[in-house]
C-alpha cells in the first residue's frame, strides 16, 4: 500500500510501491473555487478533517474512537492548522509545476516537514507470505496528514509528474488540482460535468452575443 498502508485505499492511480499520486491533490482540492473572491474551505474544522480522511479510506471507525479519547482540546486546533498549513504548500507546490514553474523552497520545507514525521513512524509489517510497508501502531490525531505528504513526495518524484494540471477555469477561479490521464495528454478541465460544460456554455453564449451585434 506504499510507505503509509491502510486499508479501503484503492486509487485510480498508484506510483511507486502503490501510494495513491492524487490523494496529496485531492487533499488540495478541499477549496473550492480557490482562486476565486468565493473561495469555500470544506476543511472548516477538525470534524471535517476526519470526515474527508475517513471518506479516503486514511482512518477506521476504531482509530476515530481512539483520537476521540485521547486528544486534548488544545490538540485539535493545532492539527486543524497543520493540516491546512500542509495543503496549501501542496497547492503551491504542483500549482507551480503545471504551470511549468519551480515551487517555491519554503513550500517543499514544509511538505519534508511531514514527511518526516510519517517516515519516523513506518515500520516493515507482514503481509500474507511477505511483507509491507505500515505505521507503528500509534494513533494521533494526525496520523492522516502523514498519507498525504508522502503522496505528494511520491508523485513529486515520479514519472507522473508532467500529468499534474490545474483546472483550466481561470475565468471563475476554479484552482482544483489533478492528474492528467487521458491518452492525448489534453485534459483541461477539472471535470467535463462541471467546469468543462461552465466554458461551453460561455462560449455559445460569447458567440450568440457577437453574432447578434454584428
Amino acid at each position: 500500500m506504499g510507505l503509509v498502508g491502510y486499508q479501503g485505499m484503492e486509487p485510480a492511480n498508484r506510483g511507486a510501491m502503490g501510494t495513491d499520486l492524487e490523494l496529496c491533490l485531492d487533499f488540495a482540492d478541499t477549496v473550492d473555487w480557490r482562486t476565486s473572491n468565493r473561495a469555500k474551505d470544506r476543511l472548516d474544522s477538525y470534524e471535517a478533517l476526519l470526515n474527508w480522511s475517513t471518506k479516503k479510506g486514511l482512518l477506521d471507525q476504531r482509530q476515530i474512537s481512539v483520537m476521540g479519547r485521547k486528544a486534548s482540546k488544545e490538540d485539535l486546533p493545532r492539527v486543524l492548522s497543520d493540516a491546512v498549513r500542509l495543503r496549501e504548500a501542496i497547492y503551491r507546490i504542483f500549482s507551480a509545476v503545471a504551470h511549468h514553474k519551480k515551487a517555491v523552497t519554503a513550500d517543499v520545507g514544509i511538505l519534508n516537514e511531514y514527511l518526516a514525521r510519517g517516515l519516523s513512524r513506518t515500520i516493515v509489517k507482514e503481509a500474507g507470505e511477505g511483507y509491507g510497508w505500515g505505521l507503528t501502531n500509534d494513533i494521533s490525531p494526525d496520523m492522516m496528514l502523514y498519507p498525504v505528504a508522502n503522496s505528494a513526495a511520491v508523485l513529486l518524484t515520479s514519472d507522473d509528474l508532467g500529468r499534474v494540471r490545474e483546472c483550466a477555469n481561470e475565468e471563475e477561479g476554479c484552482g482544483w488540482l489533478f492528474l492528467d490521464c487521458s491518452k492525448s495528454q489534453s485534459r483541461k478541465w477539472c471535470s467535463m460535468e462541471g467546469c468543462g460544460n461552465r466554458a461551453k456554455s460561455r462560449k455559445f453564449y460569447d458567440r450568440h452575443l457577437r453574432a447578434a451585434s454584428n
